[in-house]
């Protein structure tokens, strides 16, 4: 099978939730979940001795890297700006904090977390647009405008926060939009899912091609499988579907698209992202990058987790791919690099993993060096090295004096060995002096191991979910209401839930967070819950909502 060469470009401590690379490709950015923004100038460096550091105030859900600034959305405050050396330029706040970033030529656009949209201009200024805009569940780029997809299956056209063209939702029991995009000459692609109006009937898949501008539908197509992504190639439009197919619209000699589509390839598993890059086809699905060029050869790269990040320079020379396998247990997978300009490689499929089973070799420190201060401050922010600054620790040459003095010889000692070679040495003081030593080199508080371990170990349970009870809610004039699910009853005697996430009916995460409000259309409405544990044990509820007319 075809390949590409594939390295370890960075080794992130955390799984990531954001990625991003300027357009020269010369600085990457990443965030962890923890709020930790990485930076780096360099192309490859999985040891992490240059990297830069900036601490956001809430997990990244917004990061992108010009060729002089980088911007930063958390969930928490809001949009920050950087210089490339880490430092802060300005800061905005955005409430309800940020869920979603998209940068146009002059300002950018903010979804926050109760889907409303606000503008931040380059020097940071915030344009409240109020109500104008809410319950937005995907944002596109369109030129200098913006394609906004709403809960109830509404889909606008924004430039400069006016709605200058709107399709209404169809049908009585609502839609989901599934896919939002444009074509290079101005018309949007917008992928749909009907509800089904009786039971057992099939869910209708469609794609909808507007010319926005005359308000005037120009294909309408019955689909097999939901539309997930969309993109344009230098030949037509390219589609990525659920399950795992990716097909191509051609334009035909009068530069109108043709009636059906062409397959092109079978990912076998949901397209998750696709771009049109370098002449060349660059989708993921699974734990798979896959690529697609003009002669029609298909090539596989495979990641230590599921792809959910992808960064492409704009001469395609660096590609950075991140996303983690959703297991606990294992250590963070690494962020890969290929180019998009190299020769393809011929290898069996056996190999596809051998880039990151690859044992790196690394350099055994001293203790002197472990504890320098360059080694304990290359994965902390300046703030937290000044705070580890202040606070004060025993020396590790004090515990050594200790140790040695415990085990110094008596000049005369009444009952004195005679055998030579030998020393007369006060056990009792041997081991009361061992363990103050051993008990400062790890800076534990002055109790013995044995007791520290004893009241540590706790027998684990699995935490209980609790989604609350069904819900049957009257709907408002609009024909929607606002619903709260409320996970906070959930409960673990041992107070160790760190993750939340609501999923809906179509398998999509809503939420992270344990209480929430959602907007609901007229209708029969699902959602599980899942909870985790600090053990990674996992447990779910769900919940029904009906909302009546």
């Amino acid at each position: 099978m075809l390949s590409r060469d594939v390295v370890v470009a960075f080794k992130p401590q955390a799984k990531i939730s954001a990625l991003a690379l300027s357009p020269d490709g010369r600085v990457t950015v990443w965030s962890e979940v923890n709020g930790l923004v990485s930076i780096s100038h360099k192309p490859i460096d999985f040891t992490g001795q240059d990297l830069l550091f900036w601490k956001s105030e809430g997990k990244v859900t917004g990061l992108i890297a010009s060729n002089e600034n980088i911007f930063i959305l958390d969930e928490f405050h809001g949009l920050a700006c950087l210089d490339l050396s880490g430092e802060l330029v300005w800061k905005s706040e955005i409430k309800s904090g940020g869920f979603s970033l998209v940068k146009l030529e002059d300002r950018f656009a903010v979804i926050d977390s109760l889907g409303r949209l606000h503008y931040v201009l380059m020097n940071g200024e915030v344009i409240e647009l109020g109500e104008l805009h809410s319950s937005v569940i995907k944002i596109e780029r369109f030129g200098d405008k913006l394609i906004t997809a709403h809960e109830n299956g509404e889909v606008r056209v924004v430039l400069d926060g006016q709605t200058i063209w709107q399709r209404p939702s169809r049908g009585e029991m609502g839609e989901s939009i599934t896919a939002i995009g444009s074509t290079k000459d101005g018309n949007l692609i917008i992928g749909r899912e009907g509800y089904a109006l009786v039971p057992g009937d099939e869910e209708a898949l469609e794609l909808e091609i507007w010319n926005f501008s005359e308000n005037k539908l120009i294909r309408r197509m019955d689909l097999n499988s939901r539309l997930m992504v969309t993109t344009n190639s230098s030949e037509g439009l390219i589609f990525g579907f659920d399950d795992g197919k990716v097909m191509q619209l051609l334009n035909d000699p009068n530069g109108q698209l043709k009636e059906e589509m062409s397959l092109l390839f079978d990912c076998k598993y949901t397209v998750k992202s696709i771009n049109f890059h370098s002449e060349q086809i660059i989708c993921t699905a699974w734990f798979f990058i896959y690529g697609f060029n003009s002669s029609g050869q298909v090539w596989k790269v495979e990641h230590q987790g599921i792809p959910e990040h992808i960064q492409i320079s704009q001469d395609g020379e660096i590609c950075l791919f991140a996303g983690e396998d959703q297991n606990d247990w294992t250590d963070s997978e690494p962020i890969g690099k290929i180019s998009l300009n190299s020769e393809l490689i011929e290898i069996d499929e056996s190999e596809l993993p051998s880039w990151f089973n690859d044992i790196q070799e690394t350099s055994h420190l001293t203790s002197e060096e472990l504890y320098s201060d360059d080694q304990m401050s290359q994965h902390l922010t300046k703030e937290e090295v000044r705070q580890l600054g202040e606070q004060e620790f025993s020396t590790l040459a004090e515990s050594i004096d200790e140790l040695i003095g415990a085990l110094k010889i008596e000049a005369t000692v009444e009952g004195k060995s005679e055998l030579k070679g030998t020393m007369n040495i006060d056990t009792d003081e041997l081991l009361s002096q061992l363990d103050d030593a051993l008990e400062n080199m790890a800076m534990i508080p002055q109790q013995s191991i044995i007791d520290e371990l004893n009241d540590s170990i706790e027998e684990i349970e699995i935490p209980v979910a609790n989604a609350g009870g069904d819900q049957r809610i009257t709907s408002q004039d609009d024909h929607s209401a606002i619903v709260t699910l409320d996970a906070t009853s959930s409960y673990d005697p041992q107070s160790r839930i760190n993750a939340w996430s609501w999923i809906d009916s179509t398998g999509r995460e809503i939420s992270d967070l344990a209480k929430l409000n959602v907007k609901l259309n007229i209708g029969k409405h699902q959602f599980e819950l899942r909870i985790c544990d600090l053990d990674g044990n996992w447990n779910s509820d769900s919940i029904t909502v009906i909302v009546e007319k």
